[in-house]
Parts: structure tokens; sequence; C-alpha cells
């Protein structure tokens, strides 16, 4: 998973919208460069409640051969809710957004179950590049640098398990 920060949306006929990267992707697990192999397509709810389709690149390494998919920084990986949507149930500022207040609690007991790790990989990633985040990062960043580390877990149980 790889998250961009230079990219526009294209809309096509069908409606879909797709990224276009102004970005030289590179590899987050060895650091070579990605080309493309492919796309596919990633649905998202934006904070208005709508459903978007988006259509993103599928990269492969061409070192260690590992694929990745080519995320817009609006997204965080293998959510469904815009990061806009999911900064916003984290401050607790729900008035703009169309979810349930079940979907807000989901989203803010995710957080904090994560908080700690992503804290913990953000302070390994400042001690290892020196000082290029903020001392307090939006959600936003830390999910980018967090997934471009490729330290992003995945897998619902890492966090419910004892």
């Amino acid at each position: 998973m790889v998250i961009i920060k230079s990219y526009r949306l294209r809309k096509d006929g069908s409606g879909k919208l797709h990224v276009i990267s102004y970005e030289i992707s590179t590899c987050p697990v060895c650091g070579h460069a990605l080309f493309v192999i492919g796309i596919r397509e990633r649905k998202y709810i934006k904070d208005d409640g709508i459903q978007e389709i988006l259509v993103i690149r599928r990269l492969r390494c061409k070192d260690c051969l590992k694929i990745h998919h080519e995320l817009p920084g609006i997204l965080a990986p293998y959510k469904r809710h815009s990061i806009d949507t999911i900064e916003k149930a984290i401050s607790g500022d729900v008035g703009d957004i169309c979810c349930e207040a079940r979907t807000v609690q989901r989203i803010k007991a995710w957080w904090e179950g994560c908080r700690l790790y992503f804290e913990s990989v953000l302070a390994s990633l400042r001690a290892k590049y020196g000082d290029v985040f903020s001392l307090s990062p939006a959600p936003r960043e830390i999910i980018r640098a967090v997934a471009n580390a490729h330290l992003w877990i995945h897998t619902r149980s890492a966090f419910l398990s004892g």
C-alpha cells in the first residue's frame, strides 16, 4: 500500500474517478521502483455519505516483486470512509459527517486501539529519518507515514487479541 499526496481525480463516462498520480512511487519494502501492472476499483464513502468508486493503480516492485496499491491521500488503507470522515469522528466533530453514531463509535474505538502502535511507529520513523514529522501530526499524516513505511496492520484480530 502506497499513499500518495500529489494526485488529481478524473471522472470517466461511467462516473468512476480515476486517480492520476503526480508522484513516482517507490516500494515501501525495499525502496526500488514500482511499475504499473493494472488497475482496480476501490469504493469509499465521502463525509457527505455519497459512495464513490475510485480506479487505483496496482503496482509491482521491480526488485522484491511485491504488489502494492496506490491510494490517494483521501483514503486510509482498508477503511470504507474517507480520511476526512475518520478525522472528524476522532476529533468529535460529527456535525458535518453523514454516518451513524455506531459507525463513529467504531472509528473512535479503532483509532484508540491503534493509536499507541501508530505513535510508536512514528517515533521510530523520527529516530530513523530525523525530524520530518510535526510533533502533533494530524491522523492523515500518521496514517500515511505508517502505510508508506509498510507497517500497516490490516487484520482485525491484531488489536482484538489479548
